[in-house]
């Protein structure tokens, strides 16, 4: 059962040592973000479902995303947060390509700190660094069911420069949607908002294969409870990568506050099926959410 899965949490990678601050080390996170969520050894886990838990305060999110800030106290805050593994790193300028070093660590101490070295290179849409992780995950006693890689592994047609641009878009996704902006939110909303939307073109405008860019895109439009938009933009990432359980998740969301069960249902369950969970369980899920939802609205 789902449950009685390890959760695991992606932080933000930092730069490396003597690296100037971009955006990249966020896109890499987000990127492994999206990987790790699929994987069938974890409980679906989101870093943006605990940010202000772990970082109280938004200047040390950012302060942590520029390398500024100690190392977290992983101990402490997996006791504390229920969160077992914590996987971290760094990033650093490799030629044309990014040396990604990354650490996975056991907040119960039962194991020792796994460490990896990869690179990740555009020219082959980000293949080689997909298949080394999941390769390294393996190595690390996470292994996954035969069939189930190809739901982890797509090709993201990105940039380095792409990359950038997604990182930094996320960074204020992160700040404004856990902590709101003053100035830029839209009074209309009730929730921390991304009035703004326009901001986060670029990510989308620079790669407009990537699904991670239409993925976060979906998102920021879903802040904002622009749901139609978001759906399309959720559909332009799962046309380019049919497994993307993030962008499911936001079809999902989509149709609960449009009050379309029928579709609700369908991402929900096309999730669990990657994830290798219940069927029943989504829906139920899907009942539960629609329930809450229009309870709140009516």
């Amino acid at each position: 059962m789902d449950e009685n899965k390890p959760r695991l949490i992606v932080l933000p990678l930092q730069p490396g040592q003597n690296e100037p601050y971009d955006g990249i080390g966020l896109g890499v996170h987000f990127l492994l973000g999206n990987i790790v969520a699929a994987h069938p050894a974890f409980k679906e886990f989101w870093f943006g479902w605990r940010i202000k838990k772990i970082f109280l305060e938004k200047n040390r999110l950012a302060a942590y995303c520029r390398g500024e800030d100690p190392l977290l106290d992983i101990t402490t805050l997996g006791k504390e947060q229920k969160i077992r593994y914590w996987l971290h790193g760094r990033v650093q300028q490799h030629r044309n390509e990014m040396k990604i070093s990354l650490v996975l660590t056991d907040s119960r101490g039962e194991s020792e700190d796994q460490t990896a070295e990869l690179i990740l290179d555009p020219a082959d849409h980000l293949i080689r660094f997909h298949k080394a992780f999941l390769a390294w995950l393996d190595a690390c006693g996470f292994p996954a069911p035969v069939a189930q890689p190809a739901a982890t592994i797509w090709p993201e047609k990105t940039t380095i420069s792409s990359l950038d641009l997604l990182g930094q878009d996320l960074e204020t996704y992160y700040l404004r949607s856990s902590w709101g902006d003053d100035g830029l939110l839209d009074p209309e909303l009730s929730d921390p908002g991304l009035s703004d939307s326009g901001l986060f073109d670029p990510a989308v405008s620079t790669a407009p294969s990537s699904y991670l860019a239409h993925d976060l895109k979906g998102w920021v439009l879903y802040k904002n409870k622009r749901y139609k938009a978001a759906d399309e933009s959720f559909r332009s990432a799962i046309n380019i990568n049919a497994t993307g359980i993030g962008a499911m998740s936001g079809r999902m969301w989509c149709a609960v506050y449009t009050n379309d069960k029928e579709s609700a249902y369908k991402w929900a369950t096309a999730k669990a099926d990657i994830r290798g969970e219940s069927r029943e369980g989504a829906r139920a899920g899907v009942d539960k959410r629609m329930k809450k939802a229009w309870a709140q609205t009516g």
